[in-house]
């Protein structure tokens, strides 16, 4: 609560030298560009079902009949909103002692750190990428244990896990390549970013930009500055991890942001006390349903 007392001046300078504009500046995970754009929920809840598709065609012998095949279906994963949350309040008289400009561009920092939680909240899903379960199938994001409709165990991981290198690279390009599509058909995906914490943002830019390879005498072409990738840091995985990166790909049906309710604030008073509450909330479903999104290349 903001008041009267002689502290609140000690907020003052803090609270003038932030700047409250475009607060979607502060996200990092969530846009256009970025991990995942939200998308409108209209129902109390999205299902998402995966199916597996038509395998090859077989020939037909003349005058009989066509093999038929059939549609498997996989798991569902089913998206249900959270609400997140956070006031404050502001007595009459802060405002009576012409605190009432500060106070509300305090109020607008609890706004600043809704967009904060909000990409922060998403991040969680790469940090837990490899112990957190969910998708179609139940099983973690990133893993080595997936399950395809048709019966067939995928992995999403590395085979060799490797730190920020071309070898790395060249081999997870030859992964996804090979990577079974929800019929158990060869369906590759491509890379389009690589997901890092921000310490390793110039690793990554030094290896996709630079016309020769790294660290080479014979002058080689260096290959992956034709995979078209963008580096993506985000730095709310550095304090969890600054070995670890990944790659988006442009999988159907991967990362899923709902909003049932986008940032939005209010405030009310509290005639019998006096006091001003600002409140700012949101709801979303946030996850993943086609594991496909993602490839892990170390943790």
């Amino acid at each position: 609560m903001i008041t009267s007392h002689p502290l609140f001046r000690l907020m003052k300078k803090t609270i003038d030298t932030i700047s409250t504009d475009n607060l979607e500046k502060f996200q990092v995970c969530i846009g256009a560009g970025k991990l995942v754009t939200g998308e409108p929920m209209e129902d109390g809840y999205v299902d998402d079902l995966e199916t597996s598709g038509t395998t090859y065609l077989l020939e037909k012998p003349e005058g009989q009949p066509p093999a038929y095949d059939e549609f498997r279906l996989g798991g569902v994963k089913r998206y249900l909103p959270k609400t997140m949350a956070k006031a404050m309040s502001i007595t009459e008289e802060a405002m009576e002692d012409n605190k009432y400009k500060d106070a509300i561009k305090a109020a607008n920092r609890l706004t600043a750190s809704a967009y904060r939680t909000e990409d922060a909240d998403f991040a969680s899903i790469l940090i837990t990428a490899t112990t957190v379960v969910g998708g179609y199938d139940q099983v973690a994001l990133a893993s080595s244990s997936h399950l395809t409709p048709s019966g067939q165990t995928v992995s999403n991981i590395a085979s060799v896990y490797s730190s920020p290198s071309l070898p790395a690279l060249i081999q997870a390009k030859a992964q996804l390549g090979l990577m079974p599509g929800p019929n158990g058909l060869p369906q590759p995906v491509m890379a389009k970013a690589i997901v890092c914490p921000l310490i390793q943002e110039d690793v990554w830019n030094t290896l996709l930009k630079s016309e020769k390879v790294t660290g080479s005498n014979f002058n080689d072409i260096n290959i992956v500055k034709g995979y078209g990738l963008k580096v993506l840091p985000i730095y709310h995985l550095d304090g969890a991890s600054t070995t670890m990166w990944g790659l988006k790909t442009d999988a159907d049906e991967g990362f899923k942001l709902f909003q049932k309710r986008k940032i939005t604030n209010k405030s009310w008073v509290d005639n019998a006390a006096d006091v001003m509450h600002y409140k700012v909330s949101y709801r979303n479903a946030q996850g993943w349903s086609n594991w496909r999104c993602w490839f892990q290349g170390q943790v």
